[in-house]
């Protein structure tokens, strides 16, 4: 009869009211509230009863339809769902507590156990969270062996109560208690389950609480709802609750607002006009088209999905086993859509079509885009020309035009922004432009920031420590008076910030850091509390595994425990969960996987311990320089300038960390590179995220740290993942997954029964996206507006010629031989290990692949290194021995590199020779003694790491004043700040696999004074072999890095998606195909065409600045008289030709010497106090009469009016204005040419105008007397 009525209500048998009290005394009201989920309601009494007794949110769910009807009615649409609770979607870890009642029921089509109780209890386990209680209310017989092994596993704690009486007068109903967590001893706790079934407590009411439920878990969006709706429940939610009423779908449906202008620093270049169109920039904008008439245009970017590459891999020991591999690339694709005014649409997409609709219709577009953006920066310098003029480099080199206009820009940009990011490639001034941006704005010269900058606030400049020097000597250079000071210590932030509190307001404060000391801190350690405990290896019902005596089953080991919970800290390791070991609790700063709790804390390093029977260290200890300044001076850091901000690109290493901290202390932050994108997005997001306020309110920081599927019933990635991930951030996959490319690995492996190994089809495995290279011109449109683009082509000046060169090398016979035959068995053995699942041989064969055929002369020996089953241990295995091949032989790439450098030293071109190989397989001696032995001409020296950074430009200075013209070294140790003017040869003789460090260091020689007219950079590789594929990617790669920066030539749009993948992970990947190699030598021959909108792109910076009121002639070519007038501070002005007779009439000025003096001090002085500037000129006025250049340049040099070391030059200049006064001045006339000027347009100076009418002749006024008018 029982079993009757249970399946008339669908097997549900609702708690009875007498047992209410008992089960709500149990658990003390929460505090706050929270979820308490339902999956098996009824009609809801007792969940609103317990609701209301417990202090929790309710949420139910109920099958039937007349008690999911009272359930919704009780607590709502969206608390209350009618669906199978199998088909349930909630969030996973989202309840605090959970009443699960189940159906009292079996499944005649279910496997194993046909009941359904404690499938149900196993299937609602994932929506309790972690400490959360669990009430399981079911008959004695249903609490089997495998129910108590479930909760035993998964439980940390575990009570039985029996409810009184029988129920239905037959059955014993039981109450099991279970707190989700992770159990100290899955084997004790599963024997007091059995023991407590059969010998439960009786449930009473109770006098105080036995459980308190825990706090609820932050959830970033909560999901409760069925996962197939019926008719009626989906007509009235969308009646309800219908995406035509949000904002978002009305919004569609409104007019369209006129798109707002966009205020960059500088107006996009033209390089960069393809990248903004196809960003949506231009969208809505309607333009006259000389093919189409009157278009609108719009610019779409989405991701496509396409398939990269299919492998198929075949295992070496049954070729009829087969894995296919298909690579799927998410690349963005860019269509830019014209609707014409008769509604004809077009749409065009790729290089071709786009650039050719560009060029043909660029004065349109460029009107619009004119109207779209308006730039802060007007090409006039900002207010500061007149201060620009004055600055010498070493005292005699001014600044070029281009770089007066980007200090221009970066002091204009800073009005209305806080962050900028100057792109500068190598060579162009970066350290000179940004030293005279932080002068200029330290010092007052920038009017409009002279308010915003406090007396006592500073500016910090970060750069490598090679550079420290660089940048204070162009800092001194131009300003000497300038407090600029080294900060190797905290000690002399102290000092520096306590100086700068002294110095007057317009005095420029600066210090200089070196970047290792940003990232410096103190250590840490784990901070668990560790317990000595019996561990069981395995259950004690289950037979002794081999190699084990069954007394050995129970061992006693260290237990790290959660200094706040107590749980046990948990390490995963391939799937098995087991306590953490002190190794991986030092390898990370890890978390407590139950309350989140970090399990790591700062500490001394051994250095700054006290020694024994000492009471203080022998030194202090470290602290984090950030930390210091945020604690000690805050708000004193008006402006940080960080050079080489690229070695801050990824936020999980030192520097990264360290650039973040320190931009937010800075009130302005100038970030400098030549190299700021690596080829996929990632790369700049780092550096985007600590400058631009809008990636940190799009992208929230935290979260999952990798591209990975979202878990069913979340919203996006999950929160908390295990701390071994060696990926990134959520917030950095959502940036990729918008602003770069990804692929996606989907693998179709045979399968096998496990039991019997016959053969049951095909598994399907997808592996999780992986960022690949390429950008989204979004990326592009993103960092516009706060990015300042410089080239060396900008600065308008004769450059050397530059040339790429790959150059191959044939092997000798038996090294192709050798190298070929050990290609093959290893590339067997890689199979074979893919196969068993193991891909950590690739480095190994890797490094063989690029390095062997360089050093054959000695043995080498691949090794891989295995991992014991048991113990983990690496265990080094011999995969192959390759022999000697002879030291005393030159083999065919060292000959080649002889040879090239043998001619490159007869034509008087002194080489760098780049390795990689310079550890403990250095090659760099062996090369050394042949080109020796070799080449007589040569004079060899190895620049090696144990030379600090500081001291390489000096050692380099020094071996080339002995005579040294060939240099060998490895290309990170010259990648940044070393010009090597010296050596216009750049070899290449082996690749690097940092594509930044490459591209950095192939351009040391590529400089605006070097002496020489042509620079090479060649690229030695071995035809046939891994270095050939390296030449191939590296060329790519290195079209797609500079795509970002508009240089010219990279106006396309199909670069932003090319290459393979990583540099070395392309290599990686191509180790397992067999990819058909052509020449690389043809990928470094330029075109000799170029577009129109390059040839615009080159001229982008080369613009004079306008300064209205003046009126200076455009002069083609310099005339000499000219030349000496502008020498001497004049400003030309045209005067109308006159007849005869009018200049008869006209009066004739002759330049007193006064005023010729004057004119030429006022382009070399340094003072900046007027007053004080006028009283100084006065005495020195008085020292020409019968003053000698010595004393005149002793005076220059006590007062500081000049550079340094050019005070007997300006004096003997000085003496030579004087003498040549003695006769009549000729006067100077400007005559307007009948013919049309150059379109070229010269620089138009802020000097005093000083005009060379004519008047009459008269007697020369002695100088004492005209000192004294004066």
């Amino acid at each position: 009869m029982a079993r009757a009525e249970s399946k008339m209500v669908m097997g549900y048998l609702p708690i009875d009211l007498k047992h209410y009290a008992a089960i709500l005394s149990l658990i003390a009201p929460a505090q706050p509230a929270v979820r308490l989920l339902d999956p098996f309601a009824g009609e809801g009494a007792f969940l609103e009863a317990a609701a209301q007794a417990w202090n929790v949110t309710p949420y139910a769910n109920e099958l039937d339809g007349e008690r999911a009807a009272a359930c919704i009615a009780r607590f709502g649409a969206t608390q209350a769902v009618r669906c199978d609770v199998e088909r349930l979607v909630a969030s996973n870890n989202a309840f605090g507590a959970a009443w699960l009642n189940p159906p009292y029921d079996h499944d005649a089509a279910a496997s194993g156990s046909k009941r359904v109780e404690f499938r149900y209890l196993r299937h609602a386990w994932k929506w309790v969270q972690d400490g959360g209680l669990a009430l399981w209310c079911v008959y004695r017989q249903h609490i089997t062996s495998e129910a108590a092994a479930f909760l035993a596993k998964h439980s940390s704690r575990v009570d039985v109560w029996a409810l009184p009486g029988k129920h239905l007068h037959e059955y014993d109903q039981m109450v099991v208690a279970a707190i989700k967590g992770v159990p100290l001893d899955p084997a004790v706790l599963y024997e007091q389950i059995i023991r407590d079934r059969d010998n439960p407590q009786p449930l009473t009411v109770q006098a105080d609480p036995r459980y308190r439920l825990p706090p609820p878990r932050a959830i970033q969006r909560f999901v409760f709802a069925p996962d197939m709706l019926d008719e009626a429940a989906g007509l009235k939610l969308i009646e309800e609750q219908g995406a035509w009423k949000t904002s978002g779908f009305q919004a569609l449906l409104d007019v369209p607002p006129s798109p707002t202008e966009i205020e960059p620093v500088v107006a996009p270049r033209p390089g960069h006009l393809a990248l903004v169109l196809a960003a949506g920039v231009a969208d809505g904008a309607v333009i006259e088209t000389d093919e189409y008439g009157q278009v609108a245009l719009r610019g779409k970017t989405r991701h496509v999905e396409q398939i990269a590459r299919v492998e198929v891999e075949a295992d070496p020991n049954d070729p009829e086993r087969q894995i296919k591999k298909t690579t799927i690339r998410l690349k963005p694709t860019t269509t830019l859509s014209l609707l014409a005014s008769d509604g004809t649409t077009v749409e065009m997409e790729g290089d071709e079509a786009l650039l050719g609709f560009i060029t043909s219709n660029k004065r349109a577009l460029a009107q619009y885009l004119n109207s779209k953006f308006k730039p802060m920066y007007g090409f006039d310098f900002a207010g500061i020309g007149g201060w620009l003029d004055r600055i010498r480099l070493k005292g005699k080199y001014p600044m070029y035009t281009a770089q007066k206009h980007v200090v221009g820009a970066v002091a204009r940009g800073f009005q209305s922004r806080n962050s900028i990011l100057l792109i500068g490639s190598m060579g162009t001034g970066k350290t000179l432009m940004g030293g005279s941006a932080a002068i200029s704005i330290a010092s007052g010269v920038v009017k409009s920031l002279a308010t915003d900058i406090r007396p006592e606030q500073v500016v910090l400049i970060v750069a490598p420590p090679h550079l420290i020097e660089k940048w204070k000597r162009e800092l001194v250079s131009i300003a000497p008076k300038a407090a600029i000071e080294r900060l190797d210590r905290h000690e002399d932030v102290k000092r520096f910030m306590e100086r700068a509190e002294a110095l007057p307001a317009r005095v420029p404060k600066i210090g200089l850091i070196k970047r290792d000391l940003t990232k410096l801190g103190c250590a840490w350690e784990p901070a668990v509390i560790w317990r000595s405990e019996v561990t069981p290896l395995w259950h004690h019902r289950q037979p002794t595994p081999d190699g084990y005596e069954p007394h050995q089953r129970l061992r006693r080991e260290r237990v790290p425990r959660c200094p706040h919970c107590g749980s046990t800290v948990i390490q995963e390791k391939k799937g098995v969960s087991a306590p953490a070991s002190q190794s991986w609790l030092e390898g990370g700063k890890r978390t407590c996987g139950v309350c989140q709790t970090p399990l790591w804390r700062e500490s001394r390093d051994r250095g700054s311990q006290p020694k024994p029977g000492e009471k203080y260290p022998p030194k202090n200890p470290r602290y984090r320089l950030d930390e210091y300044l945020k604690k000690t001076y805050p708000d004193r850091v008006y402006l940080l300038i960080w050079d080489e901000v690229h070695e801050a690109q990824h936020g999980d290493t030192g520097n990264g960390e360290a650039f973040s901290r320190m931009a937010g202390l800075a009130k302005k932050v100038l970030a400098m590179t030549g190299t700021p994108f690596n080829g996929r997005s990632s790369s700049i997001f780092n550096l985007e995220y600590a400058i631009n306020p809008r990636v940190r309110q799009r992208y929230n920081w935290g979260g999952g740290k990798r591209l990975s599927r979202k878990e069913r019933g979340t919203h996006s990635f999950q929160e908390v993942v295990s701390e071994n991930s060696s990926q990134r951030g959520r917030a950095e996959s959502r940036w990729v997954s918008e602003m770069g490319v990804r692929e996606q690995v989907v693998e179709e492996r045979p399968s096998y029964d496990r039991n019997t190994g016959a053969y049951t089809g095909t598994s399907t495995y997808e592996r999780p996206y992986q960022e690949a290279p390429g950008i989204s011109p979004l990326l592009v449109a993103e960092v516009l507006d706060h990015a300042i683009f410089f080239s060396l082509a900008d600065l308008g000046k004769a450059l050397p010629q530059y040339e790429e060169i790959a150059l191959p090398v044939e092997l000798d016979e038996d090294i192709y031989s050798e190298y070929d035959r050990t290609r093959q068995r290893l590339k067997d053995y890689l199979i074979q290990r893919r196969w068993e699942g193991d891909t950590t041989f690739r480095g190994a064969y890797l490094q063989w692949s690029m390095g062997w055929h360089n050093a054959p002369f000695r043995p080498y020996e691949v090794i891989h290194n295995l991992k014991h089953p048991i113990t983990g241990a690496k265990e080094p295995y011999t995969v192959v021995s390759i022999p000697s091949y002879g030291e005393d032989r030159i083999f065919a790439k060292e000959q080649a590199l002889i040879d090239l450098v043998q001619v490159e030293l007869a034509a008087n071109r002194p080489c760098v020779i780049y390795f990689r190989q310079t550890a403990t397989r250095d090659i760099q001696p062996r090369l050394e003694t042949l080109l020796r032995q070799q080449v007589p001409e040569a004079r060899t020296f190895i620049l090696k790491n144990t030379v600090d950074a500081e001291r390489r430009e000096a050692v380099i200075e020094r071996e080339i004043a002995k005579g040294t013209n060939v240099v060998l070294c490895n290309p990170e140790l010259v990648k940044t700040g070393l010009d090597l003017i010296h050596f216009p040869t750049l070899i290449f003789y082996e690749l690097v696999f940092n594509l930044s460090t490459l591209m950095q260091a192939a351009a040391r020689s590529y400089r605006l004074n070097q002496t020489h007219t042509h620079c090479k950079v060649v690229y030695l590789y071995a035809e046939g072999t891994m270095e050939q594929t390296a030449v191939q990617l590296m060329s790519r790669k290195q079209r797609a890095a500079k795509l970002l920066t508009g240089d010219i030539g990279l106006t396309g749009l199909d670069a932003l998606t090319e290459g393979e993948g990583g540099f070395e992970e392309a290599l990686l990947e191509a180790i397992g195909r067999d990819a058909s190699l052509f020449d690389p030598s043809q990928l470094f021959k330029a075109s000799d065409a170029v577009s129109e909108i390059d040839s615009e792109d080159a001229a982008y910076w080369n613009v004079e600045g306008i300064d209205a009121g003046s009126d200076a002639v455009q002069v083609d070519e310099p005339d000499p008289l000219f030349a000496l007038a502008l020498e001497l501070g004049a400003t030309i002005i045209p005067v109308d030709e006159q007849s005869p007779l009018e200049r008869a009439a006209a009066k004739e000025v002759v330049v007193r010497p006064v005023e010729t003096i004057s004119a030429y001090l006022e382009t070399v002085h340094l003072i900046a106090d007027e007053n004080e500037w006028v009283r100084l000129r006065a005495d020195l006025l008085t020292l020409f009469d019968g003053g000698a250049a010595p004393e005149i340049a002793a005076w220059l040099t006590e007062h500081h009016i000049v550079f340094p070391s050019c005070e007997m030059e300006v004096a003997e200049k000085l003496l030579s204005l004087i003498g040549s006064s003695g006769e009549n001045t000729p006067s100077v006339h400007v005559v307007k040419p009948q013919h049309p000027l150059s379109s070229k347009r010269q620089r138009r100076t802020e000097r005093t105008v000083i005009a060379f009418p004519q008047r009459e002749v008269e007697d020369e006024i002695p100088l004492t007397q005209q000192l004294a008018l004066f």
